[in-house]
């Protein structure tokens, strides 16, 4: 194709598709700005390779680029011409254009902030209007159907546990007010809030709670600390990793005059220092919600910032009716049958179990997390991360089988996406996701080469077909079964077994969140909500430049011998030592 623009033109065209489709950028954001300091993350420079071959017509492929292509839309554009995209030659010099004009779409969030260090910058929150009911997301319905299946199960429910280390115990007092409240602070009490049938035919939706409890904060020291918590009613245990089982393996009661959304427990160690536990129902958040949430509380902590918020309804007011929901979301039942034609296997029990959870940290020194990028760079390329964490993880999960002399054809994972726009601030509550569907045939998991290039072919194709959207209408098309029948159809498709175990990666553990009130911030990370089957679960994300790996298993789903090769196996992929 002749060429039919400048450089700056098409600098200016790259702008507008990535504010457009891609990030949530700043006003007075232009062709120079820093990509990166948006929000820019693997994840999106995955969706925008993929973008600019559709819009422009040039392919390029992932590992022959750096994260210096992705600076800027300047660089971008270069990197267009570089692959060879036609500009016209401008008989003029390049000068840096002025600010490009807004586009007229009216997002919900605020402008972000520039991550680790913001910048001083106007406020541009606007509060938003109390509400009396919140309706659901489309992907708050199947949250919803496997919440109930795990409290019948007595699996506890779809909760979630977010943990932050401090260096020393945080204003307690402080923290105790301000949990009072906070209910007053958001424009919907969902922290009690339950979910409500208004009628037979109606969809259910958050209503407020008849008798609203005050949000729970238990307080633990363990034996041999300082006791600074005594005075403040602490409850004294003496192992500190059967105390977090303990609080991981507490439900969060669901009466019939409201619910206990989240609880949160505060637990001195024995040196000292300081863990704050934040439970969560799935109900009412996700996991980079939490994040925000955490971030949130430290600002009205005194710890400054910008509020962040609560909710964002635009998705809600889609006005799309069945038919081009379907246009979309019939291709998921042939999508579903090829993920699902080889038999998978999964380490836990073959049915719905009760077995008590329990979790292990595995936080990497900075020259370890160092290794496991170059390793990742070295097999996946420099800027896409997500398949080779997920190789390893499939890897491990082998590395038993083998052990147990078991052969399986196949293993499939479903990873959640977020669909928030990167460098979106917020929004806190609700579910802002969809799944990314993938297996790995015995073949490909002979070498973390082959997986990770396998998983990568995959990633393309989701994003490519836009499977990712084809799930989210099909639940929204879901929305009128009831739970039972909802996780019915979940279960028909996906053989009874949902996954062969559970996994995320989730970036940077809130970049912004380094104290917290008064307390700094060690070490971050999430201890999601997982059942048996399949039973296990690893977990990955970073904070203050260390990678940090939750391992989850059930009761009876792993022994020590087993976990020890796991961990074995996971390290050596990633080329670290354990």
């Amino acid at each position: 194709m002749p060429a039919s623009e400048t450089l700056a033109q098409l600098e200016l065209r790259v702008l507008d598709l990535v504010r457009n489709e891609v990030l949530q950028t700043p006003p007075g954001f232009t062709v120079e700005s820093d990509l990166f300091e948006a929000g820019l993350d693997s994840m999106a420079i995955m969706q925008l390779l993929l973008l600019l071959e559709e819009h422009f017509g040039v392919a390029i492929p992932v590992g022959s680029v750096s994260r210096a292509n992705f600076k800027n839309a300047r660089a971008i554009g270069a990197l267009l011409v570089a692959q060879g995209y036609e500009v016209i030659a401008s008989s003029e010099p390049e000068t840096s254009p002025a600010p490009a004009a807004e586009p007229t779409k009216v997002d919900a969030a605020p402008a972000p902030v520039s991550v680790p260090a913001p910048a001083p910058q106007t406020s541009s929150f606007i509060p938003q209007q109390k509400l009396s009911t919140l309706p659901l997301r489309d992907c708050d319905f199947f949250t919803h159907a496997f919440d109930e299946m795990l409290r019948k199960a007595g699996q506890g429910g779809h909760i979630a546990h977010s943990f932050i280390e401090l260096d020393r115990i945080p204003d307690v007092s402080a923290l105790k007010k301000l949990l009072i409240e906070l209910p007053g602070h958001f424009p919907f009490p969902i922290f009690t809030a339950q979910l409500k049938q208004p009628t037979f035919f109606s969809l259910p939706r958050w209503e407020p709670a008849r008798f609203p409890r005050p949000i729970e904060l238990h307080l633990w020291s363990q034996t041999g600390s300082p006791g600074k918590l005594y005075d403040d009613g602490a409850v004294e245990f003496l192992d500190l990793q059967t105390k977090l089982d303990d609080i991981i393996n507490t439900s969060l009661p669901q009466y019939d005059d409201g619910w206990m959304n989240v609880r949160f427990d505060l637990v001195e160690k024995a040196d000292g220092a300081c863990v704050l536990v934040f439970s969560w129902s799935h109900l009412i958040m996700d996991g980079i919600g939490a994040e925000f949430f955490l971030v949130e509380l430290n600002r009205l902590l005194g710890g400054g910032g910008e509020p962040v918020p609560a909710f964002d309804l635009t998705d809600i007011y889609d006005q799309r009716g069945w038919g081009d929901r379907w246009k979309t979301a019939k291709v998921m039942p042939t999508f579903f049958d090829s993920v699902m034609d080889k038999p998978f296997e999964a380490l836990g029990s073959a049915k719905l179990s009760e077995g008590r959870a329990h979790f292990q940290v595995i936080t990497l020194t900075e020259a370890q997390t160092m290794e496991a990028a170059k390793r990742s760079a070295e097999i996946s390329g420099p800027l896409i991360n997500m398949p080779f964490h997920l190789a390893c993880a499939m890897r491990a999960h082998q590395a038993v089988f083998t052990h147990r002399e078991i052969k399986p054809e196949s293993l499939m994972c479903c990873v959640p996406i977020q669909v928030r726009k990167k460098g979106t601030r917020g929004p806190l509550f609700q579910n802002h996701l969809t799944m990314f569907f993938c297996n790995l045939l015995a073949k490909d998991l002979t070498t973390i080469e082959a997986a990770s290039n396998s998983l990568h072919q995959q990633h393309t194709r989701f994003i490519k077909d836009k499977i990712g959207d084809a799930f989210r209408d099909l639940m929204w098309m879901m929305r009128p079964m009831p739970p039972w029948l909802h996780m019915f159809f979940i279960n028909f498709h996906m053989k009874g077994k949902f996954s062969s175990f559970y996994h995320s990666n989730t970036g940077v553990f809130a970049p912004e969140l380094t104290r917290f009130a008064g307390a700094a911030v060690t070490n971050a990370y999430h201890v999601p909500s997982f059942s048996d089957p399949p039973g296990t679960g690893v977990f990955a994300n970073e904070k203050n430049g260390r990678l940090v790996l939750t391992l989850c298993w059930r009761e009876g789903t792993l022994n020590e011998q087993e976990r020890r090769i796991f961990i074995d196996q996971l390290m050596g992929d990633l080329g670290t030592k354990a």
